[in-house]
């Protein structure tokens, strides 16, 4: 007699998860006794309790273990890896397959698994997710026979097993999802361990009732966080391994371009566009807090394949640019970084245009992590241009929650009046991809199994929920999503290869009519933080950062455009939702270099004055000089005020000179400051640069004191008196002779006929001699 374990009452106890949750169970076992198995004379019903799939986003779902079949100590562990068929039809024979582990330190015996199984489906999606996570609403019975274990098997051995059912023996007839449960028992037909997993059951379209096969729509995101910093090195050499045999970014692509019909979606975050074009040629790896000892690499030809490879699928299948970098666009706009937004976005499309040979522009917009509010909506239809968003299933439940879902396309009034399509991404299927990430490329057969057949299952379910019904389902992985390529290429297969499903682009789900969406759902909040999006204080340094670059972009004089836009991708890379929650370390490290980078350009620019200049009339010119040691021309404003003293208004001022001054790389020009009215005394004049636009630049100011002594002045008015009695007495002088020669001239006139002379007349007789030193005299005065 054979004896099911009762409901929720055991536990599968792996770290290896089942099809069921897909994560870890904490649940206690019960171990039927030998005598409780004679007492109970029909098997009884038998069901796991396991979580349920969790938010789909990395911060909020724990990945699985990666290992092969674990030897759980102290106990010993049935594990389901396989299934054939994957889904079931009328006549099919089911393959059950999988391992048994001893973790005890005793050699057991005389086990079997047993599969247990129902001919009642799951009616209701939620009834489906109850059984994996709570162990309840059905009954199991016995399906096919044991699997006898080998007669022994040692502490830390691992067996494989395998056993077969007849779906029509048990009586499967629906379209739906059975469950399907592998028991570990001992000689005494005590429930060691069991596992479970899901089986869908396909009678054909007719009879399963089906009005049409579900449209369901991929996202397939290629994003990583950003290399990029504002030197030219990159931050790591990750991509270098993603790249490789078995690496993330090799297995995402090799996967969508093997499976053309499944009509993916590709979401591509340029700044990986921009980081990987750097590695098609020798490039350097600096991952310290400086960028002075960068690694050189040489150029990846891997690089250059994958470019090659998805300039090609991009061409012909559906493409969505990210803003570059994949910025947080939620924690922008909810610390009123909008511009920084538009700028990422811009950004992005002429990227994706170099690289991609687009052209590219707004469509659809896939938010980190599946969550934004009515603002970020609004930004999203109003700035960017965007009319479709993916949101997160979550985000927008039904009104009533015990009402049916009944599509994953719905509209949304923005706070602008526009309308907005929202494509609500599977939250539950969004769970599952996320328990087959790995970071070594593989995953266990059981994990790969467990992924790809609650995958199947869950689609099962939402067809048979309303077979009569117009439906469609879209799958958004996380964004940083790892299958290995074997997973994805088994997921896609299935997508393409399933009765019930007919793939789709995303865009097609978005021009589709508004026919269907009759629900009335919850609208998002009006302002909320999405789960772990950047913070405030986060942002304020990059504030900060930004402030400083804008200063700078100022400051430099026509230069290069790939250098600016280096710098502004420097920026927009310290935005990316890749720093949530743990990442925000590197994030600000990147902030970091970028403002040290730019304070040491900005230091090599410096004003040269003499400390004092001497002058000795009212006004002159005082010389100053402005040294541009960066490699890149400048263009700057001197600013020159006169600093008052205390209880005096110094009579100093600064007339007006050309301030506006373009300095090449190394050169120094000067600049003559035209000063007047300068007191006697010292008078100081503080210096001071601001760019063109009259940011002040933080350039360490200089001063200079203006020592007037208005001695010239003194000196001039001495020489010009000097000069004037020179004049004055040369005029006395030149009048006195002139008066001199008069009265010789009337004397001698006197002894003419007809004159008088009296008797007192001085003038000389006329028979006197000459005086012969008149003539001396008269040129002595002259001298």
């Amino acid at each position: 007699m054979r004896v099911a374990v009762t409901h929720g009452s055991v536990s599968n106890g792996n770290n290896i998860p089942s099809v069921h949750g897909l994560l870890p169970a904490d649940i206690s076992r019960r171990i039927l006794s030998a005598a409780a198995a004679v007492a109970v004379p029909a098997a009884l019903t038998a069901v796991l309790a396991l979580a349920t799939p969790a938010q789909a986003s990395p911060a909020h779902q724990a990945p699985p273990s990666a290992a092969g079949p674990v030897v759980q100590a102290g106990r010993v562990s049935v594990v389901i890896d396989s299934m054939s068929p994957q889904a079931a039809r009328p006549g099919s024979t089911v393959t059950v397959t999988g391992t048994v582990s001893n973790g005890t330190g005793q050699t057991q015996a005389g086990l079997d698994v047993q599969l247990w199984t129902s001919p009642a489906r799951f009616q209701t999606r939620d009834a489906m997710d109850g059984y994996v996570s709570h162990g309840t609403g059905v009954s199991l019975q016995q399906a096919g026979t044991p699997f006898p274990l080998p007669a022994s098997l040692k502490p830390g051995a691992t067996v494989r097993w395998h056993a077969s059912f007849q779906v029509d023996t048990v009586g499967m007839t629906e379209f739906g999802v059975y469950p399907v449960t592998a028991q570990l028992d001992d000689t005494q037909l005590d429930v060691l361990d069991t596992d479970q997993t899901l089986l869908p059951f396909w009678p054909g379209q007719q009879v399963a009732g089906l009005a049409r096969p579900l449209d369901i729509a991929w996202v397939w995101p290629l994003i990583d966080q950003p290399h990029h910093q504002v030197c030219s090195a990159l931050t790591s050499s990750d991509l270098a391994a993603s790249l490789g045999p078995g690496g993330r970014l090799s297995g995402l692509l090799a996967a969508g371009r093997a499976h053309p019909g499944a009509h993916l979606t590709w979401v591509i975050d340029p700044a990986l566009l921009s980081d990987l074009t750097a590695m098609t040629k020798a490039y350097q790896v600096d991952s310290g807090r400086g960028c002075s000892n960068p690694v050189p690499e040489p150029a990846s030809k891997a690089a250059k394949t994958w470019l090659s490879g998805l300039r090609g699928i991009s061409s012909v299948q559906p493409t969505v640019i990210t803003p570059y970098a994949n910025v947080d666009v939620s924690a922008l706009v909810h610390s009123g970084l909008t511009a920084d937004i538009t700028s990422a976005y811009s950004m992005g499309y002429a990227e994706a245009d170099n690289v991609l040979q687009g052209p590219f522009g707004p469509s659809i917009a896939v938010p980190a992590g599946g969550t934004a509010d009515l603002s970020v909506l609004t930004n999203l239809a109003t700035a960017q241009h965007i009319g479709a968003v993916v949101l997160d299933s979550n985000e927008m439940p039904p009104a009533n929650p015990d009402a049916f879902e009944d599509d994953a396309v719905t509209s949304v009034r923005t706070g602008s009046g526009l309308m907005m399509t929202v494509l609500l991404a599977d939250h539950v299927l969004t769970g599952v991809l996320a328990a087959g990430d790995t970071s070594s490329g593989v995953v266990p057969p059981s994990t790969q199994f467990a992924v790809s057949q609650r995958f199947l299952a869950e689609t099962a379910m939402i067809a048979a929920e309303a077979p009569d019904s117009d439906r469609s389902i879209v799958v958004s992985p996380p964004e940083d999503w790892s299958p290995s390529a074997a997973l994805a290429s088994e997921l896609l297969t299935e997508t393409a290869g399933t009765p019930w499903l007919t793939s789709t682009a995303l865009g097609s789900l978005a021009g589709a009519a508004d026919s269907e969406r009759t629900l009335a759902r919850q609208r998002p909040p009006g302002s909320k933080d999405s789960p772990g999006e950047l913070s405030g204080r986060y942002l304020s340094t990059v504030r900060g950062a930004g402030a400083a670059l804008g200063v700078y972009r100022d400051l430099l004089y026509q230069a290069s455009s790939p250098y600016v836009q280096g710098l502004e991708q420097a920026l927009t890379a310290t935005e990316s939702s890749a720093w949530r929650g743990g990442g925000a370390a590197e994030g600000q490290i990147l902030a970091g270099k970028l403002s040290s980078f730019i304070r040491g350009e900005e230091r090599r620019i410096t004003i040269i004055a003499a400390q004092q200049v001497p002058m000795g009339g009212s006004s002159g010119l005082v010389p100053v000089s402005i040294l541009n040691g960066s490699r890149h021309a400048i263009q700057v404003r001197l600013k020159a005020s006169v600093v008052d003293v205390p209880d005096r208004t110094s009579q100093l001022t600064v007339g007006h000179f050309q301030n506006l001054v373009k300095i090449l790389p190394g050169q120094a020009p000067t600049i003559r400051l035209p000063v007047s009215s300068a007191p006697i005394g010292p008078t100081a004049i503080q210096l001071s640069l601001t760019t063109a636009n009259g940011k002040p630049l933080p350039v360490h100011p200089a001063s200079l004191t203006v020592q007037s002594t208005r001695y010239g002045r003194a000196i001039l008015f001495l020489i010009g008196a000097a000069i004037g009695v020179l004049v004055l007495t040369s005029a006395y002088r030149g009048v006195r002779r002139w008066l001199r020669a008069d009265t010789q001239v009337a004397h001698e006139d006197g002894g003419l006929p007809g004159s008088v002379v009296t008797g007192t007349s001085s003038a000389r007789h006329p028979t006197e001699a000459p005086d012969d030193m008149a003539d001396a005299r008269r040129r002595a005065d002259d001298a």
